[in-house]
């Protein structure tokens, strides 16, 4: 922990009750005229009720925290911004934090997050963690995999013995499906419903078998 005087601490109490009252400051005529924005504007009109800071106009910028605080951090160290390595050196421990811009890449903040823990600075905003193995690129990589791969299958290779190429299968025939049995339809025996019926059919059955008479001679 940073070791802070009493002084520091109760000015920094003050600064948060003061930041807490501080309004949001508007330019004049921001609410009622559209094409203006809200932000904050130094009125240099004659007669400017604001830049005369007369009672019932908008409140302007003077909740100010007490100088000696001013651009510190709340653990008593003043903010740095760093955006290269040199940045970095000529800097005191007991005095100083560091804040990383946020467009510096990954590659160039592991860099400056190495030499600012061997110079045993504070970093504010770190964000990634060391990796032991450097970095390597993706051509590398890919290369690797490579020649790892065509090792594996080398080794296989040569344990595993060589089989028998199996046959190849004969083109499958589609099979015909089996032909179900024809149900065969009986035939229904008409039964004689009277005697008439039967005596007219012994009288043609014997004409028919009969002989033909002779024809009598005049």
């Amino acid at each position: 922990m940073i070791k802070m005087t009493s002084t520091i601490i109760d000015l920094l109490k003050k600064r948060e009750q003061i930041k807490k009252k501080k309004p949001h400051f508007v330019r004049t005529d921001a609410g009622s005229v559209k094409r203006l924005q809200k932000k904050w504007r130094r009125p240099r009109g004659r007669d400017n009720k604001i830049r005369r800071r007369l009672k019932g106009s908008l409140a302007s910028p003077s909740y100010s925290s007490p100088k000696k605080v001013k651009g510190m951090h709340p653990n008593g160290l003043t903010e740095i911004l760093i955006s290269n390595i040199n940045d970095v050196d000529n800097l005191d421990t007991t005095k100083h934090t560091i804040r990383i811009r946020s467009t510096i890449g990954n590659k160039k903040k592991r860099i400056i997050i190495k030499k600012a823990k061997e110079l045993k600075l504070h970093i504010l905003n770190p964000g990634i963690k060391l990796k032991a193995k450097p970095i390597k690129d993706k051509k590398d990589k890919k290369k690797e995999t490579k020649t790892q791969k065509k090792a594996e299958e080398t080794k296989e290779q040569k344990t595993t013995p060589k089989q028998d190429k199996p046959a190849k299968k004969e083109q499958e025939q589609p099979k015909e499906k089996p032909k179900q049995p024809v149900k065969e339809k009986t035939k229904t025996e008409k039964k004689p419903t009277t005697a008439k019926k039967d005596t007219k059919q012994a009288s043609e059955k014997a004409k028919t078998t009969s002989k033909p008479q002779d024809i009598k001679k005049k």
